[in-house]
């Protein structure tokens, strides 16, 4: 049986104000580095002011994808050790995992539409992947939702958060490996100055972004299972 919030986790949402002011001046580095993207770097000629889009999708299909992984590691633990915290972590960096990458379903689009012609393109290998990475993720918070058990909706929520992270890391390979006949390249090695550093500092502010929206997401786990605790208890 999970045991109760112990005195350390109940401490956990009682945080100084300075940390929290800390992680929120992360938010104000993604504007900054957005106005720069779309002011600083010259648009690469073969796809014009559309390759700015880059500054976002790339930095955040990252997140989301490594995200998952983040989650099961934690799925793991809970599992071997019991202790509901883990399953707190695990749940919050999924929850982030699918917001960065509905966020990579969205950005892409707006790319291919402009490249492209069209909005989706099914043979996509890469495309696709990440679409099944999606449904994964959002298959995990469905099996959550189909039970009100504590142990066992973690314990369905750990078996599926092992599944996300499979999928996210053939998404990971198929990136890599699988030559699109559309999709760009990695262009990593291949960047001019200009570019390589308004995408680094790009993936550092959604990155602290990320570390926002994933503390957040934990406080909010911590939250719930004490409504949850209270509400039985009344």
């Amino acid at each position: 049986m999970m045991k109760a919030p112990s005195q350390r986790d109940v401490s956990f949402l009682k945080s100084p104000l300075f940390l929290d002011l800390f992680f929120a001046l992360f938010a104000f580095t993604l504007p900054a580095i957005t106005i720069f993207a779309l002011t600083y770097p010259p648009p690469v000629i073969s796809q014009g002011q559309a390759q700015r889009i880059f500054y976002i999708h790339a930095p955040i299909a990252w997140i989301a994808l490594y995200a998952p992984l983040i989650s099961a590691v934690c799925a793991i633990l809970f599992l071997v050790k019991r202790d509901e915290r883990f399953d707190f972590w695990s749940v919050a960096a999924n929850r982030v995992a699918l917001l960065f990458a509905l966020a990579v379903v969205i950005s892409g689009p707006l790319w291919a539409q402009t490249e492209w012609g069209t909005l989706w393109d099914w043979s996509d290998y890469r495309l696709m992947s990440f679409f099944v990475l999606v449904l994964s993720l959002f298959g995990y918070f469905y099996a959550r939702s189909t039970t009100d058990h504590p142990d066992r909706r973690a314990v369905l929520g750990a078996v599926m958060s092992i599944i996300s992270a499979l999928s996210a890391t053939i998404t990971w390979f198929a990136i890599r490996l699988v030559v699109p006949e559309k999709h760009p390249q990695p262009v990593l090695g291949t960047m001019a100055p200009e570019i390589r550093t308004t995408f680094w500092l790009s993936v550092l502010a959604y990155h602290l972004i990320f570390l926002l929206f994933l503390r957040v997401a934990i406080r909010r786990e911590y939250l719930r299972s004490l409504t949850e605790r209270l509400q039985l208890r009344g």
